[in-house]
């Protein structure tokens, strides 16, 4: 810093002294204000409807299964290698026991150009899960509750650029596969059969999103619960200290041990619904958040149709399936069978199996054994045309 005719060095150190020496009471103070907003407006929250308590099923009786997905990337060859994983965990639990288990995957190993990988993955991902999803409906003794921690449907965002081909004949392809399945199963699921299996996604996307439709003119025409209108009107009027406290932050501080928010459906946020494909879209998907228990992260609950194919009462109770799923208070606890399926996908994330696959390819590429095998074979080809 220059200070009249002479320098002054100042050292990181002491910039990061003097930051928080300096910095800390006014955050300290900001905090202090929002931790008191959501103090203020939590009981407002509850007193309106949007959120609401579950009860836990003890002892839970249930056929649930779970599938998460996992997957690793490393750099090599100029782009990546990436292998990708889906596990599906059944679990027959009776009286809050465990008695029967069962597991199904599949695995994906390849490469690819490092051109938004992170979408590719994702459509990999609810391939294999659909395809999981299938094998599971082709089953004598199906289970009466499915959580998936991918999404059930695209979104407009996750269309590439043209110019891309191959990502953007992955993402027609994973368009496809959704509403192949849904058009062929929709019979066999819940809501469109009383009696059907119930699939539901489980995520942290669109932290807090409830609170942004408060305010929207058609609140009754989406929201599945009733809410307390003068609550509301009330609510709307801080719209913007919510914003300013910032919705994720307002989500983990209103929702306590064993609650969710109101339930509602997609077109609630948006007037232009831009979920994909189209045929699903037209079916519905509804949203709602919970929390098992104080420690646990808040998750975002997605599952397919409109306002009028749900009630409370079926709300209720699949929230409370998955609340009664938890066994521990941990933050990164998930409901039983999807823990299960996820813990079981640790030998993908941990990036082993891609390692090992690298240096295998390596070798292969040095010795030129593929290359050898192609000659042979074009060689021969040839003789034979001549």
């Amino acid at each position: 810093m220059e200070h009249g005719d002479k320098k002054r060095d100042i050292s990181i150190a002491n910039s990061l002294v003097a930051k928080i020496q300096l910095g800390l009471p006014s955050t300290v103070a900001k905090l202090g204000s929002k931790m008191r907003f959501i103090d203020q407006i939590a009981p407002k929250l509850r007193n309106s409807g949007v959120i609401r308590t579950v009860t836990k099923k003890v002892p839970l009786t249930l056929n649930v299964t779970g599938i998460a997905t996992a997957s690793k990337t490393i750099p090599a060859f100029g782009g990546i290698l990436y292998s990708a994983g889906a596990l599906r965990q059944d679990l027959s639990i009776q009286d809050g026991v465990v008695y029967q288990t069962f597991q199904d995957s599949l695995v994906d190993i390849d490469e690819a150009d490092d051109v938004d990988v992170t979408k590719k993955l994702k459509f990999i991902h609810i391939n294999q899960m659909y395809d999981l999803l299938e094998e599971l409906l082709n089953e004598v003794n199906r289970p009466e509750l499915v959580i998936v921690d991918t999404p059930l449907i695209l979104e407009r965002s996750d269309e590439p650029l043209e110019s891309y081909e191959e990502l953007h004949f992955d993402y027609i392809s994973c368009k496809e596969r959704i509403k192949h399945f849904w058009k062929e199963h929709k019979h066999e699921i819940y809501p469109f059969n009383s009696n059907g299996i119930k699939i539901v996604s489980v995520s942290s996307k669109r932290f807090g999103s409830v609170f942004y439709g408060l305010t929207s003119e058609q609140t009754d025409k989406y929201m599945i619960d009733s809410l307390v209108t003068q609550e509301i009107s009330e609510l709307s009027m801080s719209l913007d200290k919510i914003k300013k406290v910032g919705v994720k932050k307002l989500l983990n501080g209103v929702l306590t041990r064993r609650t969710r928010t109101a339930a509602y459906e997609f077109d609630l946020l948006t007037s232009d619904n831009r979920l994909e494909p189209q045929f699903v879209r037209e079916l519905g998907v509804i949203n709602f958040h919970f929390r098992a228990g104080m420690r646990t992260m808040p998750l975002l609950v997605e599952a397919i149709g409109h306002k009028g194919d749900w009630q409370t009462e079926s709300i209720d109770q699949l929230t409370s399936y998955l609340i009664s799923l938890y066994t521990i208070d941990q933050l990164k606890a998930l409901p039983l069978p999807l823990w299960y399926a996820s813990y079981g996908l640790k030998a993908i994330k941990t990036g082993t199996i891609i390692q090992y696959y690298k240096s295998q390819a390596q070798e292969m590429i040095k010795s030129e054994k593929v290359e050898s095998v192609w000659t042979e074979e074009v060689d021969l080809f040839g003789e034979d045309n001549l």
